[in-house]
Order: structure tokens, then C-alpha cells, then sequence
């Protein structure tokens, strides 16, 4: 808004001048070269100077996007383990920064990154016998992050011990009761922004949190 208001500013003026000369002579009418040169000088340094705002602007706009859409994956696995009364899970391919939805129908502890792709369908094929749920559209359907957004790490807390993932695979289950396992998930942009999203272990919810420079520090997780 302050850059818009300079420049109107400055070319109301120069207007202003124009329209004095036109009245008070016959010399011929529009702005001087110097002028313009002037204007355009000044649109380019404020073009100089609110570029990098932009692009930080936009840059965290991807992350909280991506954040958003996990947080909705997390939530709709823990709707779908309630009403379908059997676990559902969201994996995490860290180095791939992608993540989808599984079900224990579809889900190998053993091999978790074969989850992405199998459908209840192609489980059904290999001959398990499973309902049709709601879950059939998404189900194994890998999702990734924005441009520029990668997944920092996810650390887990199981009997008051954190275990930190950075690499490979991971997951986030949530069982018929609605519980789970404490986890944060941290995503990281280019700029180096991190967003946690927070599963709480007794209820399975999830909730976001943009962490402050110095929280970033204190968790190691700055470049």
C-alpha cells in the first residue's frame, strides 16, 4: 500500500506541474524525459524491494497449504478407522516428500512404502476380503508436497522416549478407538520456514503450529 501511495504521490505532482505549464504557456504540453526517467527509477526500486517480501509471502504460502492438506489426510484417516471400526494410517515417504492413506487391509509393516498404490481393490485381488468403503478413491494414491516444501523430520514419543525420523518411511495410525501415537511432523520450505503438525496420542486429533526462529534452533532443525 505505502509503495501505490508514493507512486500516485509523485505522479499526481508531476501532473500537477504539466497542468501549470499548459496554463501559464504556450510551450508545448507532457512530462520531461528527466521526469519520466525519475518514475521509472522509482518503480524500480520499489520493485527491487518488495520482490524478495513476495516471494517469502508465496513461499509461505505453499507451506502452510501442504500443512493443511496433511492435517485433513490425518483427520479424515482417524474418521475412517472410527466409522469403519479397523486401523487406518497415513504414510510418510520422507525423501520422496509424499504421503497418502492405507488401511490395515492395504498396509505392510514389514514393506510400507508398497502401501503407495494399493487400492482395496488390488488388496481384494490378492484375496483378502474387504468392504467397500469411502476410503476407495484415495486409498494408496500418493500426494506431494508443494514446490519448494519438504518434510524436515517426524518424531514420535512412546513411553516418555522421542524417536526422530529424517529419512525413508514412517506413518501416523490411528486405531477404531480414535487413538494414535504422539507425533509431530515437520515441514520445511525453501526459506527454511517450519510448520509443525501435532497428532495428540489420547484423541488422534491434529492440530498446526509455525514455529518462531528460536524454537526452530532449539530443535536443531535450522540449516
Amino acid at each position: 500500500m505505502l509503495s501505490k501511495s508514493i507512486l500516485s504521490h509523485i505522479i499526481k505532482h508531476l501532473m500537477m506541474k504539466d497542468s501549470q505549464r499548459r496554463t501559464t504557456s504556450n510551450a508545448e504540453g507532457g512530462f520531461s524525459l528527466m521526469e519520466i526517467m525519475v518514475v521509472l527509477a522509482i518503480i524500480a526500486v520499489l520493485s527491487s524491494i518488495s520482490m524478495p517480501a513476495l516471494r517469502g509471502f508465496a513461499a509461505m504460502r505453499r507451506l502452510k497449504t501442504s500443512a493443511q492438506a496433511i492435517v485433513d489426510t490425518l483427520s479424515f484417516a482417524r474418521d475412517m478407522a472410527i466409522t469403519e471400526r479397523n486401523t487406518h494410517l497415513v504414510v510418510f515417504d520422507i525423501d520422496g516428500n509424499r504421503y497418502w492413506l492405507a488401511s490395515s487391509e492395504t498396509f505392510d509393516i514389514q514393506n510400507p512404502v508398497a502401501s503407495a498404490g494399493r487400492t482395496i481393490e488390488s488388496a481384494q485381488a490378492n484375496g483378502q476380503q474387504v468392504m467397500v468403503a469411502r476410503t476407495d478413491g484415495v486409498m494408496g494414491i500418493p500426494r506431494p508436497l508443494n514446490t519448494g516444501v519438504s518434510i524436515a523430520s517426524l518424531v514420535t514419543t512412546q513411553n516418555g522416549v522421542n524417536q526422530q525420523i529424517v529419512t525413508g518411511v514412517d506413518y501416523v495410525y490411528f486405531t477404531p478407538t480414535a487413538t494414535s501415537v504422539e507425533t509431530v511432523v515437520y515441514l520445511r520450505n525453501a526459506n527454511d520456514d517450519i510448520i509443525a503438525i501435532n497428532v495428540e496420542a489420547a484423541t488422534g486429533r491434529s492440530s498446526l503450529q509455525e514455529l518462531a526462529p528460536q524454537q526452530i534452533q532449539a530443535l536443531g532443525l535450522g540449516n
